[in-house]
This record gives structure tokens, C-alpha cells and sequence, in this order.
């Protein structure tokens, strides 16, 4: 794909999911996202079983701070090591930009937790924006972008991506499900989570191709 083409497309949606965060916190604001929370319950409770709520239990884990912290610094640090300073700089970027963009947000509009049932123990922070639909979702995604371009010869290399996004959006909607978060809530983080994905991303791939363009243009010794 060419890079000019390519870049525009990752800006457009970056300014898409952008406005798309930015309605969400006008429903908010305005008082109308009442409707699609009480839709959103009366859904999980038509679809809830004791095979839905185990799985869900356990993949919400995946956007707990006790994972995903240790995680990012692991990934940091060895890929620092392994001379991959830039993709370091964009773990860091990804993951701490969102995570003090959602600290920020919560305590800005801090909207109680849903009372009534939850089937995870209640975390003590506020409810909207989902910290879980707004850091996992970029990280997980930036990181299987790294993973299918490193080994992008690879055939298994193509399914990398869409199965992060059916993780991560499993991942969101968990919060859901298990009460401990309003759709509004998540709707929102996942909206904002991928704008972020979408303009780290962007200036990555801008920094690679300033790379490219530096070594293209030294001269090649005889």
C-alpha cells in the first residue's frame, strides 16, 4: 500500500474514532446514554450462562492492571535490549498515554459504579471511561500490529490482528457483562482507545518511513 494512502487512512481514523469519543461524552454529559445502559444489561442478562460468565471472568483479567503493567514493562525493557528503542517508546507511548488519558477522564466526570449485581469484585475507581476499553484494546492492537510486521513472511502472521480485535472486543464487552460497567462506559473507552491506537500508529509508521528515507539516500560505498 502506498504510504501516503496509508497514512491518510490511519489520520481518518484516528479523527473518526476521535468524534465518535467525543459524542459519546456529549450523550453523557447531556444525560442520554440511560437507554443504551439499560440496553446493554437487559442483553447480557438474556445471553448470561455459567459458561459465558467463566470465560469472561477469565479474559477480563487480561485488562487488569496486574497483567498488563508487568507486561508492557517486560515488553519495554527486552525490546530496549534488543535495540528496538522506537517500538519501546511506542509500548510506552501506547499503553501510558491511554492509561493517564483514562485516571484523568474518570476523575473528571466521576460517574459511580452500576449497583445491582456484579459477578467480578467491584473495582474502587470510577466507572466512565472503561480503563479496560481504553488501555487494553490499543495495546493489545499495537502489539499484534509489531508482531505481524516483524514476522509478516510468516503465513500465520495475517491472522494476528483481526484475532486481537476479537479479543479486544470480548475483552470491552466483558465489562459488561460481569455489572461492573455500563455500555456508555465502554463504548466510550473503546472509542477513544482506538483513536490512540490509530495516531501512535500513524506516527510510527511516519518515523519508519523518515528512516527508510535517511538510509535510501546515503551513498552506497564501492
Amino acid at each position: 500500500m502506498n504510504g501516503t494512502v496509508k497514512d491518510k487512512g490511519l489520520l481518518v481514523g484516528g479523527i473518526v474514532f476521535a468524534l465518535l469519543g467525543v459524542w459519546m461524552f456529549r450523550q453523557y454529559i447531556a444525560g442520554q446514554v440511560a437507554g443504551m445502559d439499560q440496553a446493554g444489561f437487559a442483553f447480557v442478562a438474556d445471553v448470561r450462562s455459567d459458561a459465558a460468565t467463566s470465560f469472561f471472568q477469565l479474559l477480563t483479567a487480561l485488562g487488569d492492571a496486574t497483567i498488563l503493567a508487568p507486561l508492557c514493562v517486560v515488553l519495554i525493557v527486552a525490546f530496549s535490549v534488543k535495540g528496538h528503542r522506537l517500538e519501546a517508546a511506542v509500548i510506552l507511548l501506547t499503553a501510558g498515554g491511554s492509561e493517564i488519558a483514562n485516571e484523568l477522564l474518570k476523575r473528571v466526570f466521576a460517574r459511580p459504579r452500576p449497583v445491582g449485581f456484579h459477578l467480578v469484585e467491584l473495582p474502587d475507581s470510577f466507572s466512565f471511561p472503561s480503563g479496560h476499553a481504553m488501555i487494553a484494546p490499543c495495546f493489545y492492537l499495537m502489539l499484534a500490529f509489531l508482531i505481524a510486521r516483524w514476522y509478516r513472511e510468516k503465513s500465520w502472521s495475517a491472522y494476528i490482528q483481526p484475532v486481537a480485535l476479537v479479543v479486544v472486543l470480548l475483552l470491552a464487552a466483558s465489562r459488561v457483562y460481569l455489572g461492573v460497567h455500563y455500555l456508555s462506559d465502554v463504548l466510550t473507552g473503546f472509542c477513544l482507545s482506538l483513536c490512540w491506537y490509530f495516531l501512535v500508529r500513524w506516527g510510527y509508521e511516519r518515523r519508519l518511513g523518515r528512516r527508510g528515507a535517511i538510509v535510501d539516500s546515503l551513498p552506497q560505498s564501492r
